[in-house]
């Protein structure tokens, strides 16, 4: 716990995958082998540890991630497991951000996936350090060395393999350490607590990789090949030394492998994890900025350094409706009862409990110092992202970005009488997870919910409904549609109101340019004005993006230059936000806006006899047909582009086109013109 405080023995990791590639047994096994645990649940039974919430349990997959804490040869390892599932990609990303290291799970069969790549991309975003484990390689057509070579094309790394299969699909029994050059067999018991270690010598083609380890490893330390050059063997110390080096500079990744299912190999996964991926003090201070000044401010990983920490998800308790907000702690101490600054909100607040998470269970502690993650009890008006330091000496984080949703429903409670609750319930299921959106119609009072996919929307509606005790009707799915406009154009607003006996005046002259395709929204000021009036225009742009003029869609890929401002007395910065917003939807009805669409790429694996369906079936729906490709010796891969209006309930007609034996993932490609004659409802 927290008395036992070294930071260089804490490793803050998470496990993350294309979904059924076993993150969460991984996990399970490790707090088993780690004796955290002392029975070891299964995905498919819903006795997992950190699969907790009853969605979970019944469909057998991570919706949520989940933290754990446990210690493995005196180290504290600070897990936390994430979902697979494209529709919630949005707890890899604030997981990410974070972790110190990453394990990347790939199946043995399957290979390289594509929501293993989206990870793989968002990993090199915040320059996580990561090793990979090649699970399943118990299964029937189970090939590490295939999927070695996919991680070289596919994610254009350096993977080194440090461990070589004794046995394969039924016959994998343990691995060969080609670092120590010995055999690990676990044969002893089903569980696989324990295993046999045998020294071994090396056969031709383990020979092969223990030499492309070496030759990876001389350009990070050149006395590497000197003194393989000597003895045909490398000191293991030193080969972990310089592995680890290279991990850190993202240079290479080690490659571990294993059965987790079947109970083989997570014992030396977690002596990888030890061994290669950082601690705190490992990585570079965390960077933030002064909120008063604007001057960039760095707090090093020690707890002598003033308080901060970044809040990167909230949990909220659907019985008592309490908040919990998990956070990092970057620097210095935090305890019980003390008074934090959130420097987002600028309000002073109070740590009233601290929990280090086990799941959903939670153990009280007193105090939190850098390097751990902890939950936190007693915050008002915290979101996630939001920056909490220490008063005296404040320090504002980069908080986190969030996808813009593509799918809609619209709900209502079906007794009025509920109606008050609902909205409360919803609007903590919004600070919980900010890929979330409510839109309600001022005139009707319809609610509608935007979110990432199907599945996300259908497990929220799931759980107002049953961990929220709150039966509501959900419409069909709709595309969440975009608007942006075609010509640029110029335009003089202006705004006066008198609100409370006050005269509020705002004039400006805007500028509307069309930006290229997917390259998002950008804005300017080009006047000199003081801090409050720049964000009251600031306030007035951002306003205006969210609405568009067509449908009331959010605005993008255009740019708003504020040109100039024509200030009198009676310029406010209300008055000014109003004219900015009234100038902004002028000129979007004067350039010629238009409607975009998602348009999705589609994966489907399937056995070659059902691919002439499948092609057929996409084509009635107007897909453009990518490509078609071997994907491994038995299945094949049918890749196309197409609107996402047209695949909604595509895995009902996948599953009675072929016999239920192919599966299918679909991540959004990008936004196109809608067509003609399409009715948006």
């Amino acid at each position: 716990m927290s008395e036992n405080y070294d930071i260089s023995k804490i490793r803050n990791i998470g496990f993350a995958a294309h979904i059924d590639a076993g993150k969460t047994t991984t996990t399970e096994r490790i707090l088993f082998y780690t004796g955290r645990i002392h029975k070891i649940g299964e995905v498919d039974e819903g006795t997992a540890t950190t699969d907790w919430m009853i969605q979970e349990k019944e469909r057998g997959i991570t919706i949520t991630s989940a933290a754990v804490t446990t210690y493995w040869k005196g180290y504290r390892i600070n897990i936390i497991d994430t979902p697979g599932h494209v529709d919630f990609t949005i707890e890899v990303e604030r997981s990410l951000r974070v972790l110190d290291g990453l394990i990347v799970i790939f199946s043995a069969v399957e290979g390289v996936e594509p929501q293993s790549e989206t990870v793989w991309h968002q990993a090199d975003k915040y320059k996580v350090p990561r090793i990979a484990f090649i699970n399943k390689l118990d299964r029937i057509g189970a090939n590490p060395f295939r999927v070695i070579e996919q991680m070289k094309s596919r994610l254009t790394i350096k993977p080194v393999l440090i461990q070589y299969p004794i046995g394969i699909e039924n016959d994998f029994v343990g691995v060969i350490d080609l670092i120590e050059k010995k055999a690990y067999i676990w044969d002893i018991d089903e569980i696989g607590q324990n295993y046999r270690i045998e020294n071994i010598e090396f056969n031709e083609e383990q020979m092969k990789f223990y030499e492309d380890m070496i030759f990876n490893l001389s350009e990070i330390d050149e006395k590497i090949i000197e003194e393989y050059e000597k003895t045909l063997f490398v000191n293991p110390q030193i080969i972990k030394n310089a592995l680890r080096k290279a991990v850190l500079e993202l240079k290479l990744v080690p490659v571990v492998i294993g059965a987790a299912f079947r109970n083989k190999g997570i014992q030396l996964l977690l002596d990888a994890i030890i061994d290669y991926l950082p601690s705190p003090i490992d990585l570079p201070p965390i960077e933030g900025i002064d909120p008063i000044t604007n001057e960039k401010i760095i707090r090093y990983p020690s707890q002598n350094e003033p308080f901060c920490g970044l809040v990167f998800k909230v949990q909220v308790d659907p019985e008592s409706l309490q908040e919990l907000f998990y956070s990092r702690v970057y620097s210095g101490v935090i305890k019980v009862n003390q008074k934090i600054l959130n420097v987002n909100t600028n309000q002073e607040q109070r740590a009233t409990r601290i929990y280090l998470m086990h799941s959903n269970r939670k153990n009280a502690i007193n105090l939190a110092r850098a390097g751990e993650i902890i939950a936190i009890v007693g915050l008002k008006n915290t979101l996630t992202g939001h920056t909490l330091s220490d008063i005296q000496k404040p320090i504002k984080l980069e908080g986190l970005e969030y996808p813009q949703p593509v799918v809609s429903i619209a709900i209502e409670p079906k007794s009025s009488k509920d109606l008050e609750r609902l909205e409360e319930v919803l609007k903590f299921l919004l600070d919980e997870d900010p890929s979330l959106r409510l839109k309600k119609d001022s005139e009707t009072g319809q609610m509608v919910l935007s979110g990432m996919g199907e599945l996300h929307l259908e497990i929220i509606i799931d759980r107002i409904n049953r961990n929220f005790g709150i039966p509501v009707r959900a419409g069909k799915p709709q595309v969440t549609y975009r608007e942006t406009v075609l010509n640029e154009v110029e335009i003089i607003s202006e705004e006066e109101k008198e609100i409370g006996g006050n005269k509020h005046f705002g004039k400006v002259k805007i500028r509307i340019i069309p930006r290229e395709r997917g390259s998002g929204n950008n804005y300017k000021i080009l006047v000199n004005l003081n801090d409050e009036l720049i964000k009251a225009i600031e306030s007035g742009i951002n306003e205006a993006f969210g609405y568009g003029p067509i449908a009331g869609y959010p605005v993008v890929d255009v740019e708003i230059i504020i040109e100039d401002v024509f200030l009198n007395q009676w310029t406010t910065p209300l008055g000014l936000r109003l004219a900015v917003v009234k100038g902004i939807k002028e000129g979007f009805k004067k350039a010629n806006g238009i409607l975009l669409e998602p348009v999705v790429e589609v994966e489907i694996i399937t056995p070659p006899e059902f691919v002439g369906n499948i092609t057929s079936d996409l084509s009635s729906r107007g897909a453009h047909l990518k490509s078609i490709e071997q994907y491994s010796e038995f299945l094949q891969k049918v890749i196309a582009i197409i609107p996402l209006r047209k695949i909604f309930g595509y895995a009902t007609q996948l599953r009675s086109i072929t016999q239920g034996r192919a599966s299918f993932w679909m991540k959004i490609s990008h936004f196109e013109p809608v067509e003609e004659g399409v009715i948006i409802l």
